[in-house]
């Protein structure tokens, strides 16, 4: 499996990705493609970031059920 594949996989499995996700999408696109080209440490860190921050943006229900993140997300 190349970049490209794995980001287009990512975009297949995570159903909860909109048009406001588009902007981070594309640019992890664009980012996978240049890394099949050349495999630079630079690249692998903007991958990593932009992968990670869309990750981040995942509705998640584990959050919704630990007490302990509860609070500390409502800062008590």
């Amino acid at each position: 499996m190349n970049f490209e594949n794995a980001v287009q996989q990512f975009i297949a499995n995570e159903t909860w990705l909109s048009a406001a996700h588009a902007p981070s999408v594309v640019a992890l696109q664009a980012v996978a493609i240049e890394l099949d080209r050349e495999v630079t440490a630079a690249l692998i860190a903007q991958f990593g970031v932009l992968h990670r921050s869309l990750l981040k943006e995942r509705p998640s229900v584990q959050a919704d059920l630990d007490p302990l993140a509860e609070l500390l997300r409502r800062g008590l």
